[in-house]
């Protein structure tokens, strides 16, 4: 009986141990205090350690007591994310009047740009008038997504802008509660940028859809498949999702 019991235990160690070690991890960066909550991104791996999902949490409380003057959060990713994906790190803006172009994104919103040019390299982008040929200098054909269109000139510290012109703010069939947004700056393409209204966030979002992705990348690496924006428990998750290898 005791060689028995002393067998059962030793396969329920090594059943346990094999159960620990093909759990998918996850790994989270350093939390900024966001309105009356945190925010702090993080990045999922599979269990034979390739990265699934790149994103960030806002906790409860963090759409509430927002300042009217904005908030412009730098959000550093998970060392685990450094050389297995190509972006950078995360800026969280938020506008309590929106932005141009007046009556499509002139609304309380967040810019939530998923960048992979260095941080530096992007603070050192000027206002449009003083290096208007850097913002002009587009990306080649296939570099953004075909349908995509450019807004006008660009955003010092970001770059110019692109956006879908069948999103319902910009076809006038509906108002604007979140869209994709690509970004470039001096011929390459430098962000993924889901912007999304207060007011949708503040809905309790259940949203999944499949990224508009370009044919082109200048920087191998994973990038996502879809993006999702939900409301988990008391937060809110936003992600790029299915990650996969591009070269």
């Amino acid at each position: 009986m005791k060689k028995l019991l002393a067998l059962l235990c030793a396969t329920a160690m090594m059943l346990g141990c094999t159960k620990e070690e093909n759990v998918a991890p996850t790994y989270t960066g350093a939390s900024q205090n966001i309105g009356n909550g945190k925010a702090y991104s993080w990045i999922k791996f599979t269990t034979d350690n390739k990265p699934s999902s790149l994103g960030f949490t806002m906790t409860k409380g963090a759409l509430d007591n927002l300042p009217h003057g904005g908030i412009a959060l730098v959000l550093s990713l998970p060392n685990e994310a450094v050389g297995q994906v190509p972006f950078d790190h995360i800026m969280l803006d938020y506008l309590h009047t929106g932005h141009e172009p007046p009556g499509t994104y002139d609304v309380a919103h967040f810019d939530m740009h998923f960048y992979i040019q260095p941080l530096a390299e992007r603070k050192a982008i000027p206002a449009y008038p003083v290096a208007p040929a850097k913002f002009d200098n587009l990306p080649a054909a296939g570099y953004i997504p075909t349908n995509y269109i450019r807004l006008p000139a660009g955003v010092p510290e970001m770059g110019v802008h692109w956006a879908d012109p069948a999103s319902p703010e910009l076809s006038g069939k509906g108002k604007f509660t979140e869209t994709l947004i690509y970004g470039s700056y001096d011929g390459k393409m430098t962000f993924m940028e889901p912007m999304v209204s207060h007011e949708f966030l503040s809905s309790k979002p259940n949203l999944t859809k499949s990224m508009p992705l370009p044919t082109k990348f200048a920087k191998a690496g994973y990038y996502p498949m879809k993006y999702s924006i939900k409301q988990v428990g008391d937060d809110i998750v936003v992600s790029l999702d299915d990650l996969m290898m591009m070269q």
